[in-house]
This record gives structure tokens, C-alpha cells and sequence, in this order.
């Protein structure tokens, strides 16, 4: 069937693989609860996907191992969730040794911080790390970027392939991404459970002209109707957050009778009494 010029067709091929699918309920119970007692947080693992240095165009793709790295210029699959961050670091991100590459202070929701020395909660809108002007550029000097990088994780997945990826848009490109997935989602009027996007990266320089790797995000397809039921049911899940002082994040999902529970209790915090 013929499509009008922009619109965007379903991809009938592209599916959510499930690594269970058919497997004995019993037996799965068993090794689902055999895999828990394995992981002390109980949480679901993602494979990250890292933005390379200096404006390199080909994304790294952690494997089965944390070795096995692939490179691809194009990921193509549907975001299941995704939550903006913050972190604060004292020194340049990624430098120093120990606790120096743990964030100081950090948020998961990009509202409400949390210090790691303190433990004092603080709000990220009135925070002074927070604000334009606060940060320093390469060589220590005062920018107008913020201290506290403003980030966005997006949790995807592949076609055809088990696993959750993780993809952390750094500050350089969170404004883009925010308005890209905005724009697609606005125009077509569909979340972003129903579309197949594509991720790519472009060369730019910031103001001090140093080259960086900017995320770009591109609709590509619907997602058949089916896949799409599923998605916005992995969606609808209740997903607990976490992190733990070594900074490793993790996905507790909750389903069934516990997850109507707790969604019971969300409501009468929102003030539904019914």
C-alpha cells in the first residue's frame, strides 16, 4: 500500500524478542528465582551503548562480553523508557580515581538531587551547580555550561534481539534529543512505544573548538500493532530505579498482582481514591 509523502509506515518485520518465550512456566520460575539469588539487587542488566570521543561517527556497542565491542554507525530499534539525570563531579567527568568518579551529587529524575557525603536531598531547579554560568571548560576555566550535567538515559531495544540497551545522552546533546523525540512524537501523534528510530551520530564543535559527537534521532517506522501492544505494556510496567555508590544502574520491574499493589498506592498519592 501506497504512502503519502512523511507518513510513516509500519515496519512488519521488526520484532521484541523474548529469550523465555515458550520455555516450561516451572522451569522459568525456577531459573528466574536461581538468577535473583545470583544479583543481590535483583535488576534487570543493560548492555551500554558508549558515544565515542572527538566526533567519531560509529557508536560502541557493548556484546555478550564487556570486551566484545561492535561498532555501528546506526542503531535501529524502539525506546521502551527513558528519564532524564543529573551528576555532579568536582573534577572533569570520567578523570580521578575511587569515589572521584562518582558523581558528588546526583538525581535520577533530573528534580531532586541527592548528595553521596551528606545524604541531604536537594533540588536540582534552585541548585547553584545547576545553573548557566556555573561550569568550567577543558582548561579549568569558567563557562557558560553548567557545573551539574544535564543527561538523558534511553532504553531501547533491538530488533529481534533479548536485551535492554543502554544509551546516556550526554549534556552536548540532550537540548537536540529533548526536541527531536518532541517533534516526533508531536507530529505524528504516536509515543514513542509505536515508532522504530534510528540513532546517529554527527561531528560538531563547541565553542571552544573542540570536536564532539552529537546524537541525532530519526524516525523510521511504525512498529507492527502487535510489537507495539507489547511495547507499551513494557512500558506501562512499573520500573523502580536505582543506583547503587559504584554508580551501576539497574531496572526492577514489577508485573502482575504486585505491580497493580503498588500502582494502588502511586494512585493514592496522586490523590485517586478509587
Amino acid at each position: 500500500m501506497a504512502t503519502k509523502k512523511n507518513e510513516l509506515a509500519p515496519i512488519d518485520n521488526f520484532q521484541i524478542a523474548n529469550r523465555y518465550e515458550g520455555m516450561d512456566p516451572e522451569l522459568l520460575a525456577e531459573l528466574q528465582d536461581q538468577m535473583e539469588d545470583l544479583d543481590d539487587e535483583s535488576g534487570i542488566q543493560c548492555r551500554l551503548i558508549k558515544i565515542p570521543a572527538g566526533g567519531g561517527l560509529a557508536y560502541e556497542v557493548q556484546g555478550e562480553d564487556d570486551d566484545d565491542v561492535e561498532y555501528m554507525k546506526e542503531i535501529s530499534g524502539v525506546i521502551v523508557f527513558t528519564h532524564r539525570m543529573n551528576g555532579y563531579w568536582p573534577n572533569s567527568y570520567g578523570t580521578g580515581e575511587g569515589e572521584d568518579k562518582i558523581p558528588l551529587c546526583s538525581s535520577m529524575d533530573g528534580k531532586t538531587g541527592l548528595c553521596r557525603d551528606s545524604g541531604e536531598v536537594r533540588s536540582c531547579e534552585s541548585c547553584p551547580m545547576n545553573q548557566f554560568g556555573s561550569g568550567t571548560d577543558a582548561k579549568g576555566e569558567a563557562s557558560r555550561g553548567k557545573a551539574c550535567k544535564n543527561m538523558r538515559r534511553l532504553y531501547m531495544m533491538l530488533d529481534n534481539d533479548p536485551n535492554f540497551y543502554l544509551l546516556t545522552v550526554p549534556p552536548t546533546s540532550i537540548k537536540e534529543v529533548n526536541r527531536q523525540l518532541a517533534k516526533i512524537m508531536g507530529s505524528k501523534g504516536i509515543p514513542y512505544t509505536g515508532l522504530i528510530v534510528s540513532l546517529k551520530l554527527e561531528k560538531a564543535v563547541n565553542a571552544g573548538g573542540i570536536a564532539y559527537s552529537k546524537v541525532v534521532i530519526e524516525k523510521k517506522g511504525l512498529l507492527p500493532a502487535g510489537v507495539a501492544n507489547t511495547a507499551r505494556e513494557m512500558r506501562r510496567e512499573i520500573k523502580v530505579q536505582y543506583q547503587n555508590l559504584q554508580q551501576q544502574t539497574r531496572l526492577k520491574t514489577f508485573t502482575g498482582w504486585t505491580a497493580q499493589i503498588i500502582q494502588h498506592e502511586i494512585d493514592h498519592c496522586n490523590g485517586i481514591l478509587i
